[in-house]
């Protein structure tokens, strides 16, 4: 049983797309501005997918905001391999017990493999592709550097793709000016940007 499993696994592995994670920065779409002479924004115009996105480097994101996203997210992000076998393990315990899908177990860089690459669906082979998708992120990148894709690519509510521009959307401010709270209600929209969304 173990031999057809892994076998599966490995066969739907190998229908993942192929990937060049060191490239990720250039498949996010940003927003373009029209500024006036004096440099002050008049319109923001959003890309042609519709989002909201500026990106920002990583050293420009408050490590409050940082550390909201993986407590809320990813509590191991700094230790595992892409996936996080205890995650598993203890979602899949507490969705028997509820007899529902109550917690899902996907890692930051799991997250970014399926919204960079991979659709919403909800679907076994979906999820083996993830995983592969996101081990391969973890070899090829840093944490910083794949925590980084994640806050700038991660849908926020109101159009808003990217902890830049959910700040802006939600504070009127740059993300490196946000505090502990406003960082806090940002990484909380995360769980269900569509409901939590102010």
């Amino acid at each position: 049983a173990t031999g057809i499993v892994t076998g599966i696994v490995i066969a739907i592995a190998k229908e993942a797309p192929e990937i060049d994670p060191t490239n990720i920065s250039s498949l996010l779409n940003q927003t373009s501005f029209i500024l006036d002479q004096n440099g002050k924004v008049l319109e923001k115009i959003q890309s042609e997918a519709n989002e909201y996105r500026t990106i920002v480097n990583l050293n420009k994101i408050p490590k409050h905001l940082q550390d909201a996203f993986i407590a809320i997210e990813d509590e191991r992000f700094e230790t595992h391999i892409g996936v996080d076998p205890r995650g598993i393990i203890s979602s899949a315990i507490d969705n028997l017990k509820a007899g529902d899908i109550v917690r899902g177990a996907s890692t930051i860089p799991q997250q970014l493999a399926r919204n960079l690459y991979l659709s919403n669906e909800k679907k076994w082979d979906r999820k083996i592709k993830e995983a592969y998708l996101a081990m391969q992120i973890n070899k090829a990148l840093t944490k910083d550097q794949i925590l980084e894709a994640y806050l700038n690519r991660i849908y926020l509510g109101q159009g808003a793709y990217g902890v830049q521009e959910a700040a802006q959307t939600y504070f009127s401010k740059n993300v490196d000016e946000l505090t502990i709270a406003e960082s806090a209600t940002i990484a909380g929209i995360v769980k269900s940007p569509s409901k939590y969304a102010i």
